[in-house]
């Protein structure tokens, strides 16, 4: 389910970003060019804000941001970020009719900013969670990292909102001594020790309308971002394939004719390519399906009829012969089995 790259040496980021990340660190305090010289970045790679720079020399940065001698220094990156840093993707959220719109316009070109990770949107009940896990969490850098894209966000969002009032903000480190970095940033609770890093918000607010909103300037915004996209290396179909399954899912029984346009292709090229990847629609939706269905039972916290409603199926009793045919149990006894194991 994972759109992020598992090798660090492919994995790249916008030269935007970084740009954006060095004038941060200068307002902070530190050289520009001293810590450009120290992580290995060369200017020539920073003249264009579309350009990609190696995932591996912007941690490298992130590393030596990590040593200032702040409380929280992602916290403080973050806060000292502007809209710029996601480039073509960062005025496409702002000018976007809705929060859902917008957040949904993250997820397709989120590739654009970087592969460091996956930004996940999640709808459980009355809230909307949205989710960043890192490709590789245990890299000294990335709480530092993290933290700063997660401020960049609140700081991104505040002005374009009325309404802006997260549910809570939660972190997988576990609570720090000093608060203050954090109050100062999410106007929420904060919950730490928690499964991912994300910022929850209340379900009803991805139909609230952005301040910015322009439907002219979007459509010319996707376009290029679009075309960006085009650019960067292929994941192969069947990844792309799963990432829109996830999305429709949520939202009623999948389309596989919509799914096929949204990749530029006919339903019979659609099928062509993915055997060719030894795969099929169908063997994909039922994997998808099935691993989500997994998730939500382990979790514990939704009953199996809702359950069978955000896997897309009209009927409950679909989804319990489905995953019987999965598991050879019931949804209430994996979630039972999975309980005990637990204790």
């Amino acid at each position: 389910m994972n759109r992020a790259r598992s090798d660090l040496t492919q994995a790249s980021v916008s030269a935007s970003l970084s740009q954006a990340v060095l004038h941060a660190a200068s307002r902070l305090g530190l050289g520009r060019e001293a810590l450009m010289e120290q992580c290995g970045f060369d200017p020539a790679q920073l003249s264009d804000p579309d350009a990609r720079i190696p995932f591996a020399t912007q941690e490298r940065l992130w590393q030596a941001l990590s040593r200032l001698p702040l409380s929280e220094p992602g916290l403080a990156v973050g806060s000292n970020l502007a809209p710029g840093p996601f480039s073509v993707l960062g005025y496409l959220l702002q000018s976007s009719a809705t929060l859902g719109e917008a957040l949904a316009a993250a997820l397709r070109y989120q590739r654009l900013v970087g592969e460091g990770g996956e930004v996940q949107l999640l709808e459980r009940e009355q809230e909307l969670q949205l989710l960043y896990r890192p490709l590789h969490p245990d890299l000294p850098a990335t709480r530092t990292r993290v933290l700063a894209l997660m401020a960049c966000w609140v700081q991104m969002f505040q002005p374009l909102l009325a309404e802006f009032r997260p549910l809570r903000a939660q972190f997988v480190h576990d609570e720090p001594a000093d608060l203050a970095p954090y109050q100062a940033i999410f106007p929420c609770p904060l919950q730490f020790a928690a499964d991912d890093y994300g910022i929850v918000l209340p379900r009803a607010l991805a139909d609230a309308p952005l301040i910015q909103a322009n439907p002219p300037l979007q459509s010319l915004l996707r376009q290029h971002a679009e075309a960006l996209l085009a650019r960067l290396p292929s994941e192969g179909l069947s990844a792309r394939v799963v990432v829109l399954l996830g999305e429709q899912l949520a939202r009623g029984e999948p389309d596989r004719q919509q799914l096929a346009r949204s990749l530029a292709l006919s339903e019979r090229s659609l099928q062509r390519h993915l055997a060719e990847e030894g795969s099929s629609y169908q063997q994909l939706l039922n994997d998808t399906r099935r691993q989500l269905a997994e998730r939500y039972l382990q979790d514990g916290q939704l009953p199996a009829t809702e359950i069978a409603l955000l896997l897309g199926y009209s009927e409950p009793s679909v989804f319990f012969r489905a995953f019987r045919q999965w598991s050879g149990m019931t949804p209430g006894e994996y979630r039972q089995r999975h309980a005990r194991q637990d204790s």
